[in-house]
C-alpha cells in the first residue's frame, strides 16, 4: 500500500540535452553553437542549390540618388523654417553630412547594376544546368542593399550574410528568405562568405570594406585558398584611400601582391571580368570536383568515376 509520502511526489519532467535552452546558451555549450554556425548555412546553401557566390561590399551609407535629393530637400526646408538653436545646429550638421554623401550615391546604383547583370546571366546558366554564380552580400543597406535589390528585380534568388549589427536592424528587404543569414560569431559569417565564394567586388566603404578586401588578399596570398578575382570598383577612389604606389615603393609591398587585384569603373566591366574568369577557371577545372557539381550528376543518373 503506498504511504502518504508516495502520494505527494509526482513524475520528474524532463528535458533532453539538445533541447535544453539554458545549457545551449550557457559558455560551455559554446562549441555546439559555433558547429550550428557552420553545418546550418552549409545545409541550406546545399538544399537551395548554391555552387557559388560573387560577395558584393561597400559603404552601408549611400542610397539611391533620387532619394538622397529628396532627403536634402527635406532637410534645407526644415532648416528654413527655423528653430531652437540646438535643432538648427543638429539639422545643419545632418545637411552638411547628406551633400558630402552624395557624390557616393552613385555607387548605389553601380552596384544594383552589377546584382542585375550577375543574376540575368546566372538565370541563363542554371536553365542550361550550369553551375550557379549567386549574388552575396553583408545583408545591410547601402551598396549590400543595391548588389542584393539588383538581383531580386531580375528575379533571382540573393544571400545575405549578416552579423547582428544592432544599428542596421535586420537584413535588408532584398535579401532572399531562404538566403538571409545572421551569425552571431563574426569568424564564422567569415568563413561562409569566403567558403562558395569565387569573386569579391568591393565598391567605396569604411573598416568593414577594407576587412574584407584585406583578409581576402590574405587568404590568397597565404595559399589557403585559391586565387579569386578582386575586383575595387572606383579606381580614382581607390588610389586615394590606400597608396598603393607608396606601399610599392618603400617594400612593403610587390608587384605580385598589387597584381591580385583589378581596377574597374563601371558595373558591365566588372561583371564582364568576373565572367571571363569565372570562365576561365570553370575551364582549368577548378570547380569540377565541387560537391553541387557531384550532386547535380547524380540526380541525373549521369555516369561518374568512383571515389571522384
Amino acid at each position: 500500500m503506498a504511504s502518504a509520502f508516495d502520494a505527494e511526489l509526482k513524475n520528474v519532467p524532463t528535458t533532453k540535452a539538445y533541447k535544453s535552452s539554458d545549457f545551449l546558451s550557457c559558455p560551455a555549450s559554446r562549441h555546439i553553437r559555433v558547429m550550428c554556425e557552420l553545418e546550418e548555412p552549409r545545409n541550406r546553401l546545399d538544399k537551395s542549390g548554391i555552387d557559388h557566390y560573387f560577395i558584393v561590399v561597400g559603404t552601408h551609407l549611400v542610397m539611391p540618388p533620387e532619394e538622397r535629393s529628396q532627403h536634402i530637400q527635406e532637410l534645407e526646408q526644415q532648416v528654413k523654417q527655423g528653430g531652437p538653436e540646438e535643432e538648427m545646429e543638429s539639422l545643419q550638421a545632418k545637411l552638411r553630412f547628406a551633400k558630402k554623401l552624395q557624390p557616393m550615391d552613385k555607387y548605389y546604383s553601380t552596384a544594383r547594376e552589377l546584382g542585375n547583370l550577375i543574376a540575368k546571366w546566372n538565370k541563363e546558366r542554371v536553365a542550361k544546368g550550369l553551375p550557379s554564380y549567386h549574388v552575396s552580400t553583408g545583408g545591410g543597406p547601402g551598396v549590400m542593399e543595391a548588389a542584393n535589390r539588383g538581383a531580386r528585380e531580375a528575379g533571382e534568388m540573393t544571400l545575405g550574410f549578416g552579423a547582428s549589427r544592432p544599428e542596421w536592424g535586420s537584413l535588408n528587404k532584398y535579401v532572399s528568405e531562404e538566403g538571409a543569414f545572421e551569425f552571431h560569431y563574426l569568424f564564422m559569417r567569415k568563413f561562409l562568405m569566403a567558403y562558395k565564394c569565387k569573386g569579391l567586388v568591393v565598391l567605396p566603404g569604411g573598416l568593414g570594406s577594407f576587412d574584407e578586401l584585406f583578409e581576402m588578399l590574405v587568404l590568397i596570398k597565404s595559399n589557403k585558398i585559391k586565387r579569386v578575382p578582386i575586383i575595387l570598383i572606383g579606381e580614382q577612389h581607390w588610389k586615394r584611400a590606400f597608396n598603393f604606389e607608396y606601399m610599392l615603393e618603400c617594400g612593403m609591398l610587390t608587384q605580385a601582391h598589387l597584381d591580385l587585384v583589378v581596377f574597374r569603373d563601371s558595373a558591365e566591366d566588372a561583371f564582364n571580368h568576373l565572367v571571363e574568369q569565372a570562365t576561365l577557371s570553370e575551364l582549368s577545372n577548378e570547380t569540377k570536383n565541387s560537391d553541387s557539381a557531384k550532386r547535380r550528376r547524380l540526380e541525373a543518373g549521369t555516369p561518374h568515376l568512383t571515389g571522384e
